[in-house]
């Protein structure tokens, strides 16, 4: 494919044209290393793509259902015409939730027609319809209305690429909790012929899920994606509940971290410390240089790197939750 064979052929030149100490050739010398040796948990399929599984040490999502249906329906500001002065109006005479606006003499019908549409028990899609345009997208009630589906219905993901815009995806990671625990698996693309090939491994995650959460994904890695599969035709699947967890951790973390890097974040508020860990502007190059050498030594650190993404994504969602009063 003439194009990728121009992209790798940019990155390459910027890999032994850039500074020395950011080129891994240039740091270890070492015998090319196989895939199998690399990599002895990744399992291939006939169309090239690599598969490996991963469970960290995580428990499962524990959120009440209860306390998030009750929190939905405090929130008037959920039915047409209420905003922030009328909701303080009508606290304070004595409307707690919008149950209790049905018999109202002007937002009666408004809300009658917003528990119809969201239907008993609960609809998680016409909720988040509702949360969508209502409320800014930093609103803690779009993390505690995760909590009307079932844990494992919730899909986490990242992508690894060769650079923004239009470059090629080489690998994914998606997380989902399983049994009382929680899974990783990343689909490798080994080489760049493969990258349909994960491409549609996605597409089948994707149709599995009920709601994608990701950092940055819904600037980033979703239109990536819509990019990609774009560009071999195939058809992405309508977008699911997308709560983007760096919105959140900007209102939420903002004013306490230096910024709202997910190392940062690791770092200053999770507690979480990276060993050896390969910096994210480095992935395209290690990858580059594997394309290069055949050496899949460098796979290693992107593999793991990717993984504590993920990992620590499930970390900041259970802190987020606890610190919205629901976990």
């Amino acid at each position: 494919m003439p194009k990728i064979d121009r992209t790798v052929g940019r990155l390459a030149d910027k890999a032994r044209t850039g500074p020395p100490d950011q080129h891994p050739s240039s740091v270890v010398e070492t015998e090319a290393i196989p895939l199998e040796a690399a990599l002895p948990e990744a399992v291939a399929d006939p169309s090239g793509c690599l598969t490996l599984d991963h469970r960290p040490p995580l428990s499962t999502l524990d959120v009440d259902r209860d306390a998030t249906t009750r929190a939905l329906l405090a929130e008037l500001r959920l039915v047409f015409g209420i905003g922030d002065r009328y909701t303080a109006r009508l606290r304070e005479d004595g409307y707690r939730s919008i149950s209790e606006l049905s018999d109202h003499p002007r937002w009666g019908k408004a809300s009658s027609t917003l528990l119809t549409d969201w239907g008993t028990p609960l609809d998680p899609g016409s909720v988040y319809r509702s949360l969508d345009r209502w409320l800014p997208s930093a609103d803690p009630l779009h993390l505690r209305a995760l909590g009307l589906l079932p844990a494992e219905a919730l899909l986490f993901f990242d992508l690894e690429t060769l650079g923004l815009g239009g470059s090629p995806i080489f690998l994914v990671a998606v997380g989902r909790f399983v049994d009382d625990g929680f899974l990783i698996r990343q689909y490798l693309a080994p080489s760049l012929g493969a990258e349909v090939a994960l491409l549609e491994r996605m597409d089948a995650e994707l149709r599995g899920a009920a709601a994608l959460l990701s950092y940055n994904g819904k600037s980033f890695d979703w239109t990536i994606l819509k990019e990609r599969f774009a560009y071999y035709g195939l058809s992405l699947p309508n977008s699911p509940i997308h709560v983007d967890l760096l919105h959140h951790a900007r209102r939420a973390l903002g004013g306490g971290v230096p910024d709202c890097h997910l190392g940062t974040i690791e770092e200053h508020v999770l507690g979480i410390g990276r060993t050896n860990d390969l910096p994210s502007a480095e992935v395209p190059i290690y990858y580059t240089s594997y394309l290069e050498t055949g050496d899949a030594s460098y796979l290693m650190p992107i593999v793991n790197h990717s993984r504590q993404d993920l990992a620590s994504l499930v970390v900041l969602l259970k802190y987020l939750l606890w610190m919205a009063g629901d976990a």
